[in-house]
């Protein structure tokens, strides 16, 4: 359970920023579903792009191959699937 504060500044409990590898500075979105409020991590794909460059992958392929596997490991993340 979060307090929602004056300034309307929410804090969601450590367990799931760990869970959704939520940090400081990390951007989310809200949007209303069914009459419920959702509240999903919004990943920044350039930083993700420059991380995976910077890790010495040297041909679009390798990088591209990089890139999907980094977005199928966050959509299992997101829905807690091993």
């Amino acid at each position: 359970m979060s307090v929602i504060y004056e300034n309307g500044q929410v804090v969601i409990p450590k367990h799931l920023r760990k869970r959704f590898n939520l940090t400081s500075g990390s951007r989310v979105r809200f949007r209303e579903q069914g009459g419920n409020l959702i509240i999903e991590p919004e990943y920044d794909v350039v930083a993700e792009f420059e991380r995976l460059c910077s890790m010495g992958t040297s041909t679009f392929e390798q990088t591209e191959k990089k890139i999907k596997e980094v977005e199928e490991k966050r959509k299992r993340e997101i829905l807690n699937v091993p």
